[in-house]
């Protein structure tokens, strides 16, 4: 017998640690967002998506934490967005520094519609970053609790019964299968 003792090794999987606390949610990454980028984003966004007596403007529900939470996250796809988001930001500042003479922040609403609809106007790669943060603006704030009332979503509730596809709803399911022969 051999008395040489090995080690045990721990050969269980290690995972990822928990799932998130969707009740109180916290971003376990630092935000990297500049408090000029942030400006911006909130100035940009209620511009994209203005507020209504019923719905509040984009920055008063928290879309640039959202924003700042996206383009700092470590994945992939996250950080392919990050300069692209960033160079449009600073993008638009230097645009209105150009145009008026001040940042971007600082223009009335009237000259900042002017920087917008340019960029959102234009094919050039200002556009890439203005069909960009348009996307995240709009996921952002529609699936929020305010968008998710914005648009009606009631989510996964229980129902006694299933009431069907709405008769107008179906019209366009079956014309779109039509189209394509199904």
């Amino acid at each position: 017998m051999d008395h040489h003792s090995v080690a045990a090794v721990d050969t269980a999987p290690q995972g990822y640690g928990t799932d998130p606390n969707l009740v109180t949610p916290h971003t376990p990454w630092a935000r990297t967002l500049s408090e000029r980028e942030r400006a911006l984003v909130a100035a940009l966004a209620d511009i994209v998506l203005p507020g209504t007596a019923e719905y509040p403007a984009p920055s008063a529900m928290g879309i640039v934490d959202f924003f700042d939470d996206w383009v700092s996250a470590p994945y992939k796809t996250q950080q392919g967005h990050r300069p692209v988001i960033t160079t449009g930001l600073a993008m638009v500042d230097a645009e209105a520094q150009g145009q008026f003479g001040t940042g971007f922040v600082e223009l009335d609403g009237s000259r900042q519609r002017t920087i917008v609809d340019r960029i959102a106007s234009t094919t050039t790669a200002d556009r890439s970053f203005f069909t960009r943060f348009r996307s995240l603006l709009l996921t952002g704030y529609f699936t929020s609790d305010i968008g998710f009332k914005a648009i009606g979503y009631v989510g996964n509730v229980p129902l006694l019964a299933f009431p069907g596809v709405p008769p107008e709803a179906q019209r366009i399911i079956d014309d779109e299968l039509g189209k394509l022969g199904l």
